[in-house]
């Protein structure tokens, strides 16, 4: 839409009926986060064509940021949103059902300051776990759901730092769950260095971390900017390598590409 600012765009590829689904963020340009609502638009061809966009969430403040997580019984999905109507923002999710076109709305209790959820499923089973981001830029924070999403513990603190930037977990196919964030806390730049975090038990403990990019890879007197990740496992049907993809924000001039896998991060720094 002309004039405006469409931000934090996340993809859902819906294998019941094939149709690539993409929500994003959507507010007057210049105009404020306070604004935003949350759009969708969907391709039935891949992404070739794109359906017009239109409003999917219109309460003023909505953000979207991370993965979508299909429902346990796969009739609808868990969107994790946030709030930005205050300075200090908090999350909630919106569940939505396929049967019925309907969503519902659920707050994650005590997230004031904790923004961003980015949710895995525990053990195949209804056991959410959710991952915060801090805007008072000290911790990486979790909550937990054993309803699948419908009712959430009060957050705890996690013992990964957080600079008040943009984090995502993510589960692999053996079970490890992955975070990627900037390793550093107490302020909001730099948002450097960039690392991998792997954990065998649902992110309680991170015994095994490596940086992915740090400033100094490039020069020693600018402070790069790596931020915004997102990862994805391979998972081919000819021939299945469970290679790790990581996508980041390269000091906000392109989009960078990693390829890795489970033991490169175990090597350690």
């Amino acid at each position: 839409r002309a004039n405006y600012s469409n931000q934090n765009p996340v993809l859902f590829w819906d294998n019941q009926t094939q149709i690539l689904h993409l929500y994003h963020s959507s507010q007057l340009g210049n105009a404020g986060e306070t604004n935003s609502q949350i759009w969708h638009v969907q391709s039935k061809d891949q992404g070739v064509t794109w359906s017009v966009a239109e409003p999917y969430y219109t309460i003023s403040g909505s953000f979207d940021r991370n993965r979508i997580i299909p429902t346990i019984n796969n009739d609808g999905v868990l969107l994790p949103c946030y709030d930005t109507t205050t300075n200090s923002g908090y999350s909630f999710i919106l569940r939505s059902s396929f049967i019925n076109s309907s969503w519902t709305r659920i707050d994650v209790p005590l997230t004031n300051n904790l923004i961003q959820p980015s949710i895995i499923r525990l053990n195949n089973s209804p056991q959410l776990r959710s991952f915060f981001r801090d805007r008072n830029a000290q911790s990486i924070y979790y909550a937990d759901s054993n309803d699948d999403g419908l009712t959430w513990s009060i957050p705890k603190v996690t013992s990964l730092p957080n600079n008040d930037a943009g984090i995502e977990s993510y589960t692999l196919k053996n079970g490890a769950v992955l975070m990627t964030f900037n390793n550093l806390n107490g302020t909001q730049q730099p948002r450097s260095p960039l690392t991998i975090a792997l954990s065998y038990d649902n992110g309680l403990t991170w015994p095994y971390k490596r940086n992915i990019q740090i400033h100094a890879d490039d020069n020693t007197t600018y402070i790069g900017e790596y931020s915004y990740p997102s990862l994805l496992q391979t998972s081919w049907t000819a021939a299945d390598d469970n290679d790790i993809r990581l996508v980041y924000t390269y000091d906000r001039q392109t989009i960078k590409y990693v390829r890795f896998n489970e033991k490169w991060i175990k090597q350690g720094f």
